[in-house]
């Protein structure tokens, strides 16, 4: 249903080009003719506009898949309508990448949409249910799917949000030529809702005398990162282990200060990871971490060296591996917090001149949650979906501006509520969540980071992932993963 690969190909190259692009000038101290560069543009609300451009959207996704991939299941009419609203939500078996990935990522489309119309991101949300509701109902002769519908709209609110954010730094109405083309591309590339937005209203080539964003200037720093890794991976159950090599990247951003008492709408603080693998068995999209503060309060201390913030946070994580154990093809883990909000702690205190410690504590509830199983391989799906909860808590020592040594933790658990009975084979295809039971997911990090200048660094980390499964009508499966890398980046 979707292209998978090309969504994290694109979101990497085209902030791989926002970053080492010298020519782009994000500074907020250049004023032309006596106006602000970063005056901040009030766009124009227009709800018909927002809603035209999301029926565009599913209609050129609709048609792509139709005539040009002329896959089965855009083949529609009023019958397979009809029977999308008598059937009513199921819990699909589209591939994990598609349901758990892809699904927000086109969310983030319908996002960016309202939000590129004058919608702030509380109002674009009902915006992006309505067309995932509008796809799941009318544009697929398969039953709408409960999990499509969570993991667009509040997936698709934290990927959007944060793409719009990103976009909004390549804005500068004031340009010409080729350096406004390029700009105008790499704003569609990210956010192509906005992109398309901009070109219909003419704000793409329209000169101004301002930059025209919509949000304030804010901090951001990104690095990226190439290197070496190796998975060794033991199923616990087996003597049996696979150890892999491959070349692999990361990429980085940080965007504003989350102790800043300015802060007032949401993911005026976040942070975006993404890891993944090059020329090996291994999943392309390896890892997918993202955090957004949707509300914070600054609380005054005493002590001028500590800071410290509480908040309402979304999280959104993805985890993916492979194995080639005793020949047999396994998925050592694999988890989705695709929907998934709760209260966070961060804490900051300078120890002395030029070290500074700063540790952060998260809860959350995963309404919306993907786990690896055992066992149901039915169709495209080899994962259970469910709810649950995590927990995270990191810990980061800052040596000057020269070294950090950062430490975390990650505690998954997925709940596979309606889970399929094997003596009762008649409801796998679409009733169920998968297997039931509930799998968790522990993760470990320990990374050390040294800048060699101003901008190269050098890292070197080790990870552990500890995966148990526990089903209620088979045995319970552990299986265990180690992880180290030695990479050379960039930060910018």
């Amino acid at each position: 249903m979707y292209i998978q690969k090309s969504i994290l190909i694109f979101l990497f190259g085209f902030i791989l080009l926002f970053s080492v692009n010298a020519q782009i000038d994000v500074s907020s101290d250049f004023f032309l003719n006596g106006e602000h560069s970063d005056s901040i543009l009030n766009i124009p609300k227009s709800k018909l506009n927002a809603a035209g451009l999301i029926f565009t959207t599913n209609m050129s996704v609709w048609a792509f898949d139709r005539y040009i991939t002329n896959g089965e299941y855009a083949h529609i009419n009023l019958n397979t309508m009809k029977s999308n609203f008598k059937t009513g939500f199921v819990w699909d078996n589209d591939m994990f990448i598609t349901n758990l990935f892809a699904h927000p990522y086109h969310g983030g489309l319908y996002f960016n949409a309202a939000r590129s119309n004058g919608m702030n991101f509380w109002q674009s949300v009902p915006y992006t249910a309505g067309g995932s509701l509008m796809w799941e109902f009318f544009m697929e002769n398969e039953h709408p799917a409960i999990n499509d519908f969570l993991a667009t709209t509040i997936g698709g609110a934290s990927l959007g949000e944060m793409t719009y954010r990103l976009s909004d730094r390549i804005i500068d109405d004031r340009t010409f030529g080729f350096d406004r083309f390029k700009r105008e591309a790499l704003l569609t590339l990210i956010s192509p809702a906005r992109g398309l937005n901009r070109i219909i209203n003419g704000d793409a080539w329209r000169h101004k005398l301002s930059r025209g964003n919509s949000i304030q200037d804010t901090p951001l720093s990104i690095y990226t990162a190439i290197g070496h890794r190796i998975i060794a991976d033991n199923a616990k159950s087996s003597d049996k282990h696979d150890v892999s090599n491959m070349l692999c990247f990361d990429l980085g951003l940080n965007y504003g200060d989350p102790y800043n008492e300015e802060n007032e709408k949401p993911y005026d603080y976040f942070i975006f990871k993404v890891g993944g693998n090059l020329f090996s068995k291994q999943p392309f999209i390896g890892r997918v971490n993202g955090i957004g503060m949707l509300y914070s309060k600054d609380i005054n201390l005493k002590n001028p060296r500590r800071q410290l913030a509480v908040g309402l946070f979304q999280h959104f994580n993805y985890y993916e591996s492979k194995a080639d154990i005793n020949h047999v093809t396994l998925s050592p883990y694999k988890l989705s917090e695709a929907a998934s909000v709760g209260p966070g702690l961060l804490f900051k205190n300078r120890l002395i001149k030029h070290i500074t410690f700063i540790a952060s504590a998260y809860l959350s509830a995963i309404l919306l949650g993907g786990s690896q199983t055992d066992h149901y391989n039915v169709e495209d799906r080899d994962y259970n979906m469910g709810s649950g909860f995590s927990s995270k808590l990191n810990m980061e020592l800052q040596f000057g501006s020269k070294a950090i040594l950062s430490m975390n933790s990650e505690d998954y658990r997925i709940y596979s509520w309606i889970g399929y009975d094997p003596n009762n084979p008649e409801d796998i295809h679409t009733s169920v969540q998968g297997d039931k039971g509930n799998a968790s997911l522990s993760t470990a990090r320990l990374n050390f980071s040294y800048i060699i200048n101003k901008h190269f660094l050098v890292e070197i980390e080790g990870s552990y992932y500890y995966r148990k499964s526990v089903y209620t009508y088979y045995p319970d499966v552990e299986h265990g993963v180690t992880e180290n890398k030695f990479g050379l980046g960039y930060y910018f």
